[in-house]
């Protein structure tokens, strides 16, 4: 009946805490142990060593509220119970009461002292708070009883805590013994609902509360758990509860300020507890309790009872047969990738906003100045780390701040003095629920500087990762995320809605008195990228990844040294991998997802066409102007009637290429015989895919907007869209990320960091048909925009009608600038995977970008196959069998 407390580190075996435990197992024969702190493999080895040692098998129990994580590292963390219920799902909660249960019984553990089924209606409640699913007896019982379903019905005992109820009390247990002047009557119309619901739901085991309840049991002072009246009375007798009923700790300052170890051990036995957790001295609750016995104080079957009981528990686990768990499969079990995927989807759905005044999604790449505080409510030095990560990663213009209880007057006045230089303040706070804490609220200096930052008139966005009502305070915040806990996939989840990546789910499951009510929860559509599993994305997992093979196979039969492949769908980057070697040198480094490729002819869209795109929609450019209105000297020779519009459907009657590098001296030497061509055919006539028409169109674009084309394309497009890694003419010290492309004998060497192309490079790195250099995450960004008819993350860059006239196919099999999938170079690179109304590109250097509009597919493919040489046309097979396996991957 009694179980002490354990912890699952090494210990050595003459260590006096392990000789402690033995002698409770082997001397005392204790019926149990609770394991707290710890990990995966110690925990295991523990148990087991526990187990071999013990006469009769030991009752093995844990705190697994919010998954085994709780107590031990390393394993699956789930949002607390709050965070369940803010998705409004049930099945989540059965979903990690499974997961639960299957890792902890891996580990030798079989009861959990979970689910909190106690109604949170005291907003000032200081240790229940996030644990409890919500503020009604409703909520608390459906998920509850899910929760319960998911443990039990996977070999693990629940237990619904804390008897009668410990959500309408604003002291914490731990600390002092609370009193709830409550009536009979409402207990039973909002505190024992959970309870009544978990019983029928078929509970093991209930855990009683150290709460006073003086019109129920009036003796004063008396805690329920060692209340007759409360513990048998209602929950035995008047609820017909027959399971394990377990005391909670007896270390707790709820018993022990009004009552010694003996006594309350005793009155714990004689009010109906079968285990007596955590005794403060384990010989001497044992002793009490025989002594008890003895003089007949309590009777033998009282004990008996108990026993019987906890024996047939055992029992029914299995635990005659085999009491010894494998440690070799742990590995196989616990915090898989299974278990971890199901934390991420449910942390998702649980991110809740409560108020946003127009401020999110936030733009990850503005140029608003942003300062970071985050507070925390101790003095953890690591506490908040993962965020200020997973804000790093997505923004640049920021300055990270911390406060927490080591933090000065003087300090504080730092960061006040530093607000009038920034536009935006984000403060990530920390206020979590701790045994032994009597408040959860923000300490006072944290609180006074917040204020003032209020005062200040700067926006807040305030979010909590942890007590959801701190806010109450602070009513003025321009948005505010509830995420209610600060697991690591609540983190990375909370940093996606910030930013637009997920579209927020969650729904408060109480009311934040004066600020929100139950079910408030707000929302806004993906505004950019994320990464995930393929499934999430709508891909068969094992059909996209037949896509590894293919790429292994192409580097091994030196289709190019290296190469690297993006697919994306429904917003979700689903595969992004790196194959093989930036060159054929043995001692070549590998090629990484980041890795920069020339983009060659993919500039003629990722640069040109949607410079084009954005000056035609800003009413600059006509696409039925004649190019001689924006460049006179294009008119000679018979080229007066060409227009925009005829460029880039490549219709014009100009020829495809000429060595112009060879041909001229300089720069405008090339300009001017590009704009003295004749014309090879007559206009509109043919289709001849044209590098002079890309050219004089980056010429046009410089004069309509006095800009030279690639500061035009960066102002306008890159550096909005966060494409950091795209731009011509890269910096040296990009070098070593960037791919090189062939081996040049006038220069001597491998062209590696200045574009392949004669002609773009003789035009000083920068032109309409090539020079652009980027990486395939860029890529996808942008094609992603266009998929999005011309929006993302947040801000618009077209309209959609725009997207729509430049992306069609025209009666040439091309679009506006882009290609098409019925194109010659469409057909060769898509063979038709991707439907007829695919458009894209594709580059001279190995490279290809393409969308799959009706699917809402993005696959970008970067090779540099033209190293060595430019003979090797291995990738064109390579384009159809990549984009075939990435259709048949797709699942509608």
């Amino acid at each position: 009946m009694i179980m002490p407390d354990a912890r699952g580190i090494f210990l050595a075996r003459d260590n006096k805490e392990f000789q402690r435990l033995v002698h409770y197992v082997k001397d005392k024969k204790v019926g149990g142990l609770i394991f707290f702190r710890g990990d995966v493999y110690e925990t295991a080895d523990m148990i087991n060593y526990f187990q071999k040692i013990a006469e009769i098998p030991l009752l093995i129990s844990a705190d697994f509220e919010w998954g085994t994580a709780m107590r031990l590292d390393n394993t699956t963390h789930f949002p607390p119970a709050m965070g369940i219920a803010a998705t409004g799902k049930l099945e989540y909660a059965y979903e990690v009461g499974k997961i639960t249960a299957i890792e902890g019984r891996a580990m030798g553990i079989h009861q959990n002292y979970a689910p909190t089924v106690d109604v949170n209606n005291n907003y000032k409640n200081p240790i229940i708070n996030i644990r409890s699913f919500g503020e009604t007896p409703e909520i608390v019982s459906k998920f509850s009883v899910e929760f319960i379903r998911g443990l039990q019905e996977n070999g693990m005992i629940a237990t619904a805590k804390h008897f009668p109820g410990h959500g309408d009390t604003d002291i914490d247990s731990h600390l002092d013994l609370p009193v709830i002047n409550h009536p009979k009557s409402r207990l039973d119309s909002i505190e024992l609902v959970p309870f009544k619901e978990s019983i029928k739901a078929g509970v093991k085991s209930v855990m009683i509360a150290h709460i006073s309840f003086p019109q129920i049991d009036t003796v004063k002072g008396l805690p329920s758990t060692l209340s007759y009246n409360i513990v048998t009375g209602i929950l035995k007798n008047e609820l017909g509860f027959k399971g394990l009923i377990v005391t909670d700790a007896m270390t707790m300052r709820g018993v022990t300020k009004l009552y010694s170890n003996a006594l309350a051990s005793v009155l714990a036995v004689k009010a109906g507890n079968d285990i007596i957790l955590i005794p403060p001295d384990v010989d001497e609750a044992i002793d009490a309790i025989v002594k008890a016995v003895k003089r007949g104080e309590i009777s033998e079957e009282r004990i008996n009872e108990s026993v019987r009981k906890i024996l047939e528990f055992k029992y029914d686990l299995g635990l005659h047969k085999n009491r010894i768990v494998d440690v070799n499969k742990i590995r196989d079990v616990v915090a898989t990738e299974e278990h971890l995927r199901k934390a991420k989807e449910i942390a998702r759905a649980s991110i809740t906003v409560v108020k946003n005044d127009g401020i999110l999604p936030l733009m990850q790449f503005n140029d608003k100045r942003i300062l970071f505080i985050t507070m925390v409510d101790s003095n953890d030095p690591y506490s908040g780390n993962s965020f200020v990560s997973e804000i790093s990663k997505r923004y640049d213009n920021i300055s990270f701040e911390r406060v927490d209880l080591r933090s000065t007057d003087e300090e504080l006045n730092a960061i006040l003095s530093k607000l009038n230089g920034f536009d935006l303040v984000i403060v990530s706070a920390y206020v979590r629920v701790r045994a032994y804490q009597a408040s959860l609220a923000l300490p006072e200096k944290q609180s006074r500087l917040l204020k003032q930052i209020l005062a200040s008139g700067k926006p807040v966005v305030l979010i909590s990762f942890g007590n959801p009502y701190i806010v109450i305070e602070y009513p003025n915040v321009k948005a505010y995320i509830c995420s209610y806990s600060d697991a690591q996939p609540v983190v990375e989840a909370t940093a996606e809605v910030l930013f637009g990546e997920i579209s927020p789910q969650g729904k408060l499951p109480i009311n934040i008195p004066g600020f929100a009510t139950l079910g408030t929860g707000l929302s806004y559509p993906q505004a950019t990228l994320r990464y995930g599993y393929p499934d999430e994305a709508g891909f068969d997992p094992a059909k996209l990844a037949v896509l590894d093979s293919i790429m292994e196979k192409a580097i091994q039969d030196s289709v190019s040294p290296g190469a690297v492949l993006l697919v994306a769908r429904n917003g979700v980057i689903a595969y992004h991998k790196a194959f093989g070697t930036y060159s054929y040198d043995p001692y070549s480094r590998k090629v990484n997802p980041s890795s920069i490729y020339d983009m060659a002819s993919i500039t003629k869209v990722a640069a040109t066409t949607i410079s084009i795109m954005k000056l035609y929609e800003e009413g600059k450019i006509n696409l039925d102007d004649p190019v001689a209105k924006y460049i006179p000297k294009f008119a000679q020779n018979g080229k007066e009637k060409v227009t925009v519009k005829n460029l880039l459907l490549h219709n014009s009657g100009l020829p495809s290429w000429k060595p112009f590098y060879q041909l001229c001296k300089t720069p405008d030497e090339i300009l001017d015989s590009i704009y003295a061509q004749p014309l090879v055919y007559k206009t509109g006539d043919s289709t001849v895919y044209s590098d002079l028409g890309f050219i004089t169109l980056g010429k046009i674009i410089e004069v309509v907007t006095g800009m030279p084309l690639d500061q035009y394309v960066k102002k306008t497009f890159y550096i909005p869209l966060g494409m950091k890694n795209t731009t011509f003419l890269p910096p040296e010290k990009w070098l070593e990320n960037i791919a090189p492309t062939e081996y040049d004998s006038t220069l001597g060497k491998f062209v590696h960091g200045v574009v392949h192309d004669e002609n773009a490079r003789a035009l000083g790195g920068v032109s309409g048909h090539a020079g652009l250099f980027s990486n395939a995450r860029d890529l996808a960004v942008l094609m992603q925009m266009i998929l999005n008819g011309g929006e993302y993350g947040g801000k618009r860059f077209f309209r959609k009608e725009t997207v729509e006239l430049f992306t069609k196919r025209w009666p040439n099999n091309r679009g506006l600038g882009w290609d098409n999938a019925l194109s010659p170079y469409g057909k060769s690179a898509l063979d038709g995977a991707f439907g007829e109304n695919a458009f894209g590109h594709t580059g001279f250097t190995g490279t290809s970008v393409y969308v799959y509009p009706e699917k809402n597919v993005i696959a970008v493919l970067l090779t540099n196959r033209v190293h060595p040489t430019r003979a090797n046309t291995k990738h064109i097979q390579l384009r159809k069998v990549v984009h075939k396996a990435i259709s048949n991957a797709i699942v509608d």
